[in-house]
């Protein structure tokens, strides 16, 4: 199971054979994103549930690093540029995240 918000709201980035983990709203996307739901098994609801919190841990993680919260004011050539250097430091903070996360896992899922 692949986190679907990691993936990014397109559900074409997540590769075939893989599913998504996501909540209710996605449970229209029952071949691409697996959200809990009556007849489940306990232990299938548990581990979903993990799944998530793993999600909203890693997202507060992010948002430790004030990257989303505050405006970004480096770059000199206008808002491309802009968009450009901030793409570029948030893509180092989840690389520097994954890494972490790598080496010290956040839990068993």
């Amino acid at each position: 199971l692949v986190p679907s918000s990691i993936l990014g709201p397109k559900k074409k980035n997540i590769p075939a054979g893989k599913k998504g983990v996501g909540e209710s709203g996605y449970s229209g996307e029952p071949n691409k994103i697996v959200t809990t739901r009556k007849g489940q098994s306990v232990e299938m609801k548990r581990r979903l549930g993990r799944v998530r919190s793993r999600q909203e841990t890693f997202f507060s993680r992010v948002k430790s690093f004030n990257i989303m919260k505050n405006r970004f004011r480096h770059g000199k050539c206008g808002t491309k540029d802009k968009m450009i250097r901030h793409k570029h430091c948030f893509e180092s903070v989840v690389v520097l995240l994954a890494y972490d996360i790598e080496h010290n896992p956040l839990f068993d899922v």
